[in-house]
């Protein structure tokens, strides 16, 4: 299937993050299926001197659970954020690619936008020959200031002219919205947070409980969204066409 390099990147990269995902839920069914029965240590190894912490644990299922436990929570937070980032350097190389490749003109990307830079800036940037990079870079940081997730979506759409799939973009940033809640409020919502995001899951403290079932979901909705954007970049011959050979270890 022809896509573009960004999008080969962002499924490569994702890949990793899934295989954590994967890891460490097959841990946690280990631990459920008594697979770690010994009574001498909570994990294979975790009585070496090395592990100050895990080596004074008291020896059980409950404290295994507890451990793992954490870790899911752990990587589920980073999950998301990490989702959101590689989102978001799919859409600013796809807008470089666009701009290298002649197929936007550089008043529907820029915008109303100005860039502030000195002229020694300028030389230094064109002897380098990054001055396009630096100033998309500029026009992205500035969409993802409003703080917005669906305002940066929409105006994305808009600069390279292909048409949104409100669904998609609607079902992608149900998702995305939980990682501005994990920065900004440690994972705390309010009650009209719960009641447009009722699928998620919450503590009597409402705060966002986060399993594995809520993280494929998340990704799913991206891979969607990013990849109907990719198919309307392709179709619309606005970036160069690749073939997707998903990487291996």
């Amino acid at each position: 299937m022809a896509i573009s390099k960004c999008l080969i990147s962002f499924r490569n990269r994702m890949s990793h993050f899934n295989a954590d995902l994967d890891f460490v839920d097959i841990l946690s069914k280990s631990i459920e299926n008594g697979n770690f029965s010994s009574e001498e240590e909570l994990f294979p190894g975790s009585n070496d001197e090395r592990y100050t912490i895990l080596s004074h644990y008291k020896v059980g299922d409950q404290n295994r659970r507890l451990v793992v436990n954490h870790l899911k929570s752990t990587l589920y937070t980073a999950y998301i954020k990490d989702l959101y980032e590689e989102f978001s350097i799919y859409l600013k190389g796809i807008m470089k690619e666009v701009y290298s490749n002649a197929k936007v003109t550089p008043e529907r990307l820029s915008g109303e936008h100005t860039v502030n830079l000195s002229s020694v800036d300028i030389l230094h940037h064109l002897q380098a020959g990054d001055l396009a990079d630096v100033v998309i870079d500029d026009i992205f940081q500035s969409l993802e200031n409003e703080r917005s997730t669906i305002a940066l979506v929409t105006k994305f759409h808009k600069k390279l002219g292909i048409n949104i799939d409100q669904t998609l973009v609607d079902n992608a940033i149900y998702y995305l919205e939980i990682r501005h809640k994990l920065v900004h409020t440690d994972g705390y919502v309010s009650d009209e947070f719960k009641k447009t995001h009722d699928l998620l899951n919450y503590t009597s403290t409402n705060k966002i409980k986060l399993d594995y079932y809520t993280i494929c979901q998340a990704y799913a909705a991206i891979l969607h969204l990013v990849s109907d954007i990719d198919s309307k970049v392709m179709n619309a011959g606005l970036a160069k066409s690749h073939i997707y050979k998903k990487e291996t270890a």
